[in-house]
């Protein structure tokens, strides 16, 4: 696995509005907002970082986002997935992750590095709640 010095911003400038750095905490397992790229804060309804996600209804144990992150943290294997989105973007139509993992020494997952692509439509979806 990369570590997270491998991971130069500087050859990516056109993604880092789109990227994640998610800590993988122990004792217990929770996971931390660490970097959340301008795009992903423009579309959530709160600010994301330094936020564990076991404080987040929407992300805590037992929930997809969960489900996804503890599979690359477990595994050391990188997925993809669909996310459902809550936020108040009316024009968001889809979210879609890529869950990459880091480690400093090898062996265990203590970063997870993630790109976003968000999906927009040209006209609004009527306000119903959240979808």
């Amino acid at each position: 696995m990369p570590r997270r010095c491998d991971i130069d911003p500087a050859e990516i400038p056109r993604l880092l509005p789109f990227v994640m750095l998610v800590d993988v905490l122990d004792a217990p397992l929770d996971f931390r907002f660490r970097l959340v790229g301008t795009e992903i804060d423009a579309i959530t309804a709160a600010n994301l970082r330094g936020q564990r996600f076991s404080e987040t209804r929407q992300l805590s144990p037992g929930s997809n986002v969960w489900s996804d992150y503890l599979s690359v943290a477990t595994t050391g294997q990188p997925l993809t997935g669909n996310v459902d989105y809550v936020g108040t973007d009316r024009y968001v139509r889809a979210i879609r992750h890529c869950l990459m993992p880091l480690s400093d020494d090898g062996a265990r997952v203590n970063m997870i590095f993630v790109a976003v692509e968000v999906v927009r439509g040209a006209q609004p979806i009527a306000a119903t709640g959240t979808r």
